[in-house]
């Protein structure tokens, strides 16, 4: 019981007729596959960012006219 209530006193005060469906349902945790698929996700959205960053830095190193921001 203190566990819920540290949960609902970190959070933004739910308005009356919320607090029953603002409180986590018994076993709702998503299963592992769903968190590596996630994980996934977001780690090779970030390396393509990076590289896509990188190619970018490269271009405008070796192309003069892309240097200037007009």
């Amino acid at each position: 019981m203190p566990d819920t209530l540290t949960l609902l006193k970190n959070r933004t005060e739910p308005r009356l007729g919320q607090l029953e469906r603002s409180l986590p349902a018994e076993g709702t945790a998503r299963p592992a596959w769903v968190i590596a698929i996630l994980a996934s996700v977001l780690i090779f959205t970030t390396v393509i960012d990076v590289l896509g960053n990188l190619l970018v830095i490269i271009s405008v190193f070796r192309n003069r006219k892309l240097r200037n921001a007009g």
